[in-house]
């Protein structure tokens, strides 16, 4: 009894499944697959601008670390030492 229950259970679901697939039309996926594609392009786009960014401000810093070691040397050999 609940062999029979369980398999028309998974009948159920199977025929629901291949309806709601088959009213899908291959416009509507092609649709779907290119709004898809923009999303990610433009994903890519935004995060290799975010990635540009993060590399020029950490170039500043670098740059701000080096002129600031360079003047603290400079100051230290102006110091007498004991």
């Amino acid at each position: 009894m609940r062999g029979t229950m369980r398999n028309r259970v998974v009948l159920l679901i199977m025929t629901v499944a291949a309806l709601g697939l088959g009213g899908c039309t291959r416009t509507e996926n092609d649709s779907a697959a290119r709004d898809a594609g923009r999303t990610a392009h433009d994903i890519v786009n935004k995060t290799e601008k975010a990635a540009k960014k993060a590399e020029r401000d950490l170039e500043k810093a670098a740059k701000d670390a080096r002129e600031g070691w360079k003047e603290a040397d400079r100051e230290d050999k102006t110091k007498p030492h004991k």
